[in-house]
């Protein structure tokens, strides 16, 4: 079995090991080279210093060992990539893994949204070759490359051109359109070398030697090669390769299913999700199962009993529903078990049933397993639970929520490192900010109804800054009725802002589409459009991320958003 997987700025301990194994293939391939080896392992290690988007794809076997991988140069103001080095370890069987590699690239790339592949390729021509011992492996690699219409850029002095870039050693420059119909331009193709020279031998535009090679580009179009081996066969792209989204979807979450009128919190809405990520390049993983724990880690164990304790104690069809709160005498918990409610929730519309505590459970189960992906080496996971979590502080549950998903898997993730935890519903992810208040290892950030008009009213004030030690670590955006767009996108540049000075190990969203416009529960204004720019700007952060379902109640707008944010943050991503 192959798998693709890409690395970012080389963040967590799978991506620092896989690329210990780039390295040493590399140097096993191309051992005269170590020091284009070691630049590729500097750029990998802060790969925001780069002036172009460094992507380094693996192919992986089962047990995650690197098999090849791909170092390409990504531009994204120009939707063209330079493909730098493709190679695959000299003593694995290869079976294919490098033309799989090759079609992983091009999928890559035309997620992103590029027009167009550049890489150098050995000439096939006897005549211009120092060693002609090696015409034959030369003529085989034209060859797997003329079958995804790739071909040699002809009428420019690249290949002809002795430069500090080549060393005297001159190659083909080859183009593959990926898949489009749209012939190669002169000024593409001058901007694409302008920025291959810059990027990869800090040759500037006005370096002599460049200037002369970017002048001899005088054709428009620009002429490729016809094939000389095999007719262009699969120039279409193909699309399956990648997985860039693990899904885990909640188990069994239908058996927490309350029929009372106006109770929105229904299983439909799993149902709604899933349709809108159909065709998505998303798979689908099981949730693994974990203890009370993870539970009891982050939330009051009274509470965690107390749940338990009442859904053994009621009937099938029995809801308990708060009705006596104890707010003047809180150290004496109720002594009768149907009191009690009252004392651990904090409204009167979130009802306990004989499933809540086994619903509740897998819903955690379905977070820390993502949480767990990421620990594995996934840099992407959605974990689609229900119930929601974000409204369950220490020790009270409420809003339709028991215990905090999200809040249990970023303590897990915290064992690890520094964790950031956006909540981007619309009400105010109160459960996390109790939770972590006093910590400065979890950052919680939240954007949200304002609220003297959304649930739950007593939290989620913009001067709430964090206690103690979480002095500075907790930060809300309180919104005003009927944000649209362009204003949530800027609440959400000045919340990003503050995940990246925080500088995490591992990102959590809680992802609320009750943000959007005609939700029963919210008052914002946003559309599918704005949830796939909110996805985009979400993935452009490019930390080990794990988003967490809370809210949203409108069918369509589960179904629209769900497809909108995840389209938007898988492209941003890959």
């Amino acid at each position: 079995m192959i798998r693709f997987r890409r690395l970012f700025d080389v963040s967590n301990e799978v991506d620092r090991r896989q690329l210990a194994e780039v390295h040493e293939i590399f140097l096993r391939v191309f051992p005269y080279d170590a020091a284009t080896a070691d630049r590729i392992a500097a750029v990998m290690r802060d790969a925001t210093k780069a002036d172009f988007e460094p992507v380094l794809l693996t192919a992986e076997d089962e047990r995650s060992r690197v098999l090849a991988f791909a170092f390409i140069y990504y531009f994204p103001e120009l939707k063209c990539a330079y493909l730098d080095y493709i190679a695959s370890h000299p003593d694995r069987p290869a079976r294919g893994i490098g033309g799989a590699l090759y079609e992983a690239v091009r999928e890559l790339l035309v997620n992103k949204g590029g027009h167009g592949l550049f890489f150098d390729v050995p000439t096939d021509e006897a005549e211009r070759l120092k060693d002609p011992a090696r015409l034959p492996a030369n003529k085989k690699r034209l060859r797997f490359y003329e079958r995804y219409g790739a071909l040699p850029v002809l009428g420019t002095l690249y290949n002809e051109l002795p430069t500090q870039a080549n060393d005297g050693w001159l190659t083909h420059l080859a183009f593959d359109g990926l898949g489009g119909r749209h012939p190669l331009r002169r000024a593409e193709l001058r901007r694409a070398l302008a920025r291959i020279f810059e990027a990869k031998y800090r040759m500037a535009p006005d370096h002599p030697e460049v200037r002369r090679i970017l002048a001899s580009v005088r054709e428009d179009p620009v002429r490729l090669r016809e094939p000389r081996y095999t007719p262009a066969e699969e120039t279409a792209v193909k699309r399956g390769l990648l997985k860039p989204m693990k899904v885990v979807v909640v188990e069994n979450h239908e058996i927490h299913h309350l029929r009372e009128r106006g109770y929105v919190e229904r299983p439909v809405r799993v149902d709604a999700v899933l349709r809108g990520l159909d065709g998505l390049p998303v798979e689908r993983v099981r949730p693994r199962h974990f203890g009370e724990d993870p539970i009891r880690a982050v939330h009051d164990p009274h509470l965690v009993s107390y749940l338990e304790k009442v859904s053994s104690n009621l009937g099938p069809k029995a809801l308990l529903y708060p009705t006596v709160f104890p707010i003047r005498r809180p150290e004496r918990r109720p002594r009768e078990w149907e009191m009690r409610a009252g004392y651990f929730c904090a409204d009167t519309f979130t009802p306990l049933s004989a499933n809540t505590y086994r619903a509740a459970r897998a819903s955690v189960d379905c977070a820390l397993t993502g949480a767990n992906l990421l620990l594995s080496g996934d840099h992407l996971a959605y974990a689609l639970t229900r119930p929601p979590g974000h409204h369950a502080e220490w020790s009270v549950f409420g809003g339709f929520c028991y215990f905090n998903n999200a809040a249990i898997a970023a303590h897990l993730l915290s064992r690890r490192g520094r964790v950031a935890l956006l909540d981007i519903d619309y009400h105010h992810g109160n459960g996390a900010q109790d939770i972590f208040y006093r910590r400065s290892d979890v950052l919680t950030v939240s954007i949200h109804g304002h609220p003297n008009i959304a649930y739950p009213y007593f939290s989620g004030f913009a001067d709430e800054r964090g206690d103690r030690e979480g002095m500075g670590y907790n930060r809300n955006y309180p919104l005003r009725e009927g944000t649209d767009d362009a204003g949530y996108l800027e609440a959400l540049d000045h919340a990003l802002a503050d995940v990246r000075r925080f500088k995490p190990d591992w990102f959590i969203v809680s992802l609320g589409f009750d943000v959007m416009r005609g939700d029963p529960t919210g008052t914002f204004a946003v559309s599918a459009r704005g949830m796939r720019q909110i996805g985009e700007r979400v993935g452009r952060v490019r930390i080990p991320t794990l988003v967490v379902q809370e809210g949203g109640y409108s069918r369509w707008n589960l179904r629209r958003g769900a497809r909108a944010f995840f389209n938007g943050l898988v492209s941003a991503w890959y």
